[in-house]
């Protein structure tokens, strides 16, 4: 990454300083590299001198000037980006405010980078900070008693984008779902078919039980029963609710996979909690928790002394009645995950499952395994136009309604603009929005355009893709402002994707990606505007422009893909009324 390069530049430079004199010799402090805030100060912004100044106060206990060591480091950092090829990337090396040294790319350099955006294709971005550890990052996880709604798909786009940027990052990512085909919930849903299936067949009704599952979905769920009603009609009633619980389940679990498949999202592997019981896995779990001294009775049912690993209460494992709790499948699942191989386990849950963060991390401490591997990500409610939404609040929107009204990619992009746990406000008259004030849309858009000036190159001057693929550069370096600008900027904005991929891969904050895309869309419209491409001044320039149109191009689609968004080659949009083709002018 280009930070590295500019912490590797700052480092050799204080070594060079020590060597002369000009630093004290202490040993160098770890220290940030970031980009400033604003443009004008730069394009990276090193804070070595203040860490250091730190470390000489702490090491002898002398006061030292940040600017004064900054000075020093600059100096050097200079020397060696005028000498080293290595270096060659920065231009400028400043010192500014309490000692920041600032450093600002070459025009040049950063103009050439667009080979290497061509070069890597497909993989533009990846790094390798995950040098190959193995995470299952479970998500959606919806039981098979109902839709999945727009409340807790939220987390399929967390977690599938999260999983694609992991994946760029370097990490080996299984995205698993977990669903819960066993116990009091499966039984109550079959009741509730039974409510339902009585009153299709004119069968004497039967009284509604509380947790039973009473909208429309199910009456019409219950209508796939009615050739067979007399049959489970007959059965006892706890055979009955078995049987007729688990037939729905299954079903709602085939529309679950469709929905998912809909959404492109496609997991590694489903996992039935029923497995674990009929495995042996369940108790089995139990007993080691038991032989390793974590369990104890109390009131006459089992607990689990959570407290041990930070939880605030212990738990229930194991009922008076002698039946497990819902943490005992728990405790069995993450010694099945980790069992199979993975270094790390991360759930992504709804805003209802804060207490689960603590007794996760718990099960993982007593199955020996360090509970900071295991990560919970609590993402926030969805509200559409300020309304909560919600099954439980009875006015829950089936996922695939609000793909069906807005289409695939407005729904993922829209639920990736927020931070995971920050409420987000479901905006539906921008989403049903065909324009470019359409956030879902607007990147889609960039990508489009770009593709329409490759048409037009094609039509008009017969260029091809190998005509400016190796197109020199050092025009564009050339131009005048505003136009120079605007090139560097965009390229700025397409060189950032990588320490993104790292950012989200680390904060596990998948809605930088929206923030880099727009950004990213943002910077090639302004270019768009602001540089004639196909109409350039001279053939050089407009060779080296349609290269760097290219380029962008890739990093658009690259951040799109990683989205789980298409990058469509040709969009049609509404302006005052009226459509037309994007990138209409080149």
């Amino acid at each position: 990454m280009i930070r590295d390069s500019i912490r590797e530049l700052t480092m050799q430079a204080a070594l060079a300083a020590q060597q002369e004199g000009t630093l004290p010799q202490v040993d160098l402090p770890s220290f940030d590299v970031e980009r400033p805030q604003y443009v004008t100060h730069g394009d990276f912004a090193a804070n070595l001198a203040m860490k250091l100044a730190g470390e000489i106060k702490r090491t002898s206990g002398e006061k030292a000037n940040p600017r004064q060591l900054g000075e020093a480091i600059a100096a050097q950092a200079r020397k060696l980006a005028g000498e080293d090829l290595a270096f060659n990337l920065v231009e400028t090396v400043e010192v500014a405010g309490a000692g920041f040294i600032n450093y600002r790319l070459s025009p040049a350099w950063l103009l050439q980078q667009a080979d290497r955006v061509l070069e890597e294709g497909d993989d533009f971005g990846v790094v390798d900070v995950g040098l190959g550890e193995r995470v299952n990052l479970e998500f959606v996880s919806a039981n098979p008693t109902g839709q999945v709604h727009v409340g807790n798909g939220r987390g399929a786009f967390i977690g599938d984008t999260l999983g694609n940027v992991m994946q760029a990052a370097g990490y080996n990512v299984t995205k698993e779902y977990y669903f819960n085909d066993f116990g009091q919930q499966i039984f109550n849903l079959g009741r509730s078919i039974e409510y339902f299936l009585r009153q299709a067949i004119g069968a004497p009704a039967i009284e509604k039980i509380e947790n039973g599952y009473y909208d429309d979905y199910y009456a019409r769920l219950a209508e796939q029963f009615v050739p067979d009603a007399q049959r489970y009609l007959a059965l006892p009633q706890d055979e009955r609710d078995a049987e007729l619980g688990s037939a729905a389940a299954k079903i709602i679990m085939l529309g679950i996979h469709q929905t998912m498949e809909r959404l492109g999202i496609n997991f590694d592997v489903w996992f039935s909690q029923h497995s674990l019981d009929t495995s042996g896995a369940l108790q089995e779990s139990i007993e080691l928790l038991r032989k390793k001294g974590y369990l104890y009775e109390q009131d006459g049912a089992t607990w689990m002394r959570t407290t041990d690993f930070g939880d605030d209460k212990d738990r229930v494992i194991i009922k008076s009645t002698g039946e497990p709790t819902y943490i005992a499948p728990d405790v069995a699942y993450i010694k099945n995950k980790f069992e199979r191989g993975f270094d790390k386990l991360i759930w992504v849950l709804g805003p209802d499952h804060h207490g689960y963060v603590s007794r996760l991390k718990a099960a993982a401490g007593m199955l020996d395994y360090d509970p900071d591997h295991a990560i919970v990500l609590l993402y926030g409610n969805v509200t559409v136009q300020g309304k909560r939404i919600g099954k439980r609040l009875g006015n829950a929107i089936p996922l695939d309604d609000l793909v069906d009204e807005i289409g695939k990619d407005v729904t993922r992009y829209f639920f990736l603009m927020r931070s995971n746990e920050q409420l987000l406000d479901f905006d539906m008259e921008l989403a049903r929005e065909q324009s470019e004030k359409n956030p879902g849309l607007y990147v889609q858009y960039a990508h489009a355009r770009i593709a329409s000036i490759f048409r037009k190159a094609s039509e008009r001057l017969h260029l091809e893709e190998h005509d400016y693929t190796g197109a020199d550069m050092r025009p564009l370096a050339d131009d005048p402002a505003p136009q120079r600008d605007v090139e560097l900027a965009l390229m700025r904005e397409m060189l950032s994707l990588e320490e993104v991929i790292e950012r989200i891969s680390l904060t596990l904050e998948p809605h930088h990606l929206t923030k880099y895309a727009t950004d990213l869309a943002t910077a090639f419209h302004s270019f768009y505007h602001e540089c004639r491409v196909l109409q350039a001044e001279d053939e050089a320039t407009r060779l080296a422009r349609l290269k760097l149109s290219r380029a962008a191009q890739i990093a658009l689609a690259r951040a799109l893909h990683l989205m789980g968004l298409a990058a469509p080659e040709r969009m049609v949009r509404e302006t005052d009324g009226e459509t037309e083709e994007a990138g209409a002018e080149a």
